[in-house]
């Protein structure tokens, strides 16, 4: 936009042709269209609009987070963790929680989150795979729209004043599908990987703090575990900041 705005004249106008931005975004939808599902389309875009509204939780926020749901099971026992947990507003917790609470087996509780884990990188997948086609797509009709523009300037080259026109539906459309592909398709799919890692970290996070309070393991097992999850300096960050609160709230304790 700097390049267009600095070059001769500033005038955005030259760059904006109807006819090769309808051929690039109707032909890039069209073919999307072909090849996947209304239904997977709409739930794609609600995914993505989804991805932009949210922001995801650092793996180290979600490990301080499950440390004290963890203090707190000890504490007030494991029939009270369902209202705690409803606290962090996360549906996978709760679910996870709730199945401790419930006494359901162990190996139904790794069944059930690995399977939550796995929709969840399934919805993600999906929408990168269809985002990276359209990227894909979009050069692919830019140049069609190039060709048609050079067939219409080739048929009417007696005529000066359509030659022009068609010359403009040539370019743009290049320059379209260009655009199109690598300012946004590719990297909403880039997001959208970056997003499914995130995400599958906080889960595998919280999958192995859920499974350590079911075994009604110590709050220094817990810690030991999640460390791995979190580099070494960073979680010895957070375990000092962790101590510090403690004993802040120590005399409040003591009472």
């Amino acid at each position: 936009m700097g390049s267009i705005l600095l070059g001769e004249g500033g005038n955005l106008a030259l760059y904006f042709d109807l006819h090769g931005l309808a051929i690039v975004l109707g032909g890039v939808i069209a073919a999307t269209l072909v090849s996947y599902p209304m239904d997977e389309m709409i739930g794609v875009f609600r995914v993505v609009g989804k991805a932009f509204r949210t922001h995801v939780k650092e793996p180290s926020f979600i490990m301080l987070e499950m440390i004290h749901l963890a203090t707190s099971a000890k504490r007030l026992g494991l029939l009270k963790l369902p209202e705690q947990a409803k606290k962090l507003k996360d549906p996978f917790v709760s679910k996870g929680i709730q199945l401790i609470a419930d006494r359901v087996s162990r190996e139904e509780i790794i069944r059930t989150l690995e399977t939550e884990i796995l929709l969840m990188q399934a919805r993600h997948r999906l929408g990168r795979e269809i985002f990276q086609q359209m990227g894909k797509y979009a050069p692919a009709f830019g140049m069609v729209g190039t060709l048609i523009g050079l067939v219409q300037m080739m048929a009417d080259l007696e005529d000066p004043d359509k030659v022009g026109p068609a010359m403009s539906v040539a370019l743009l459309a290049t320059f379209y599908g260009a655009v199109f592909a690598n300012l946004f398709c590719l990297p909403i799919a880039n997001k959208l990987k970056r997003r499914s890692e995130r995400e599958f970290l906080n889960m595998e996070i919280v999958k192995e703090a859920l499974l350590s309070i079911e075994a009604g393991e110590t709050i220094t097992l817990l810690q030991d575990k999640l460390s791995s999850f979190i580099s070494r300096s960073l979680f010895q960050a957070l375990n000092s900041q962790d101590k510090k609160s403690s004993q802040k709230q120590s005399p409040v304790d003591t009472e």
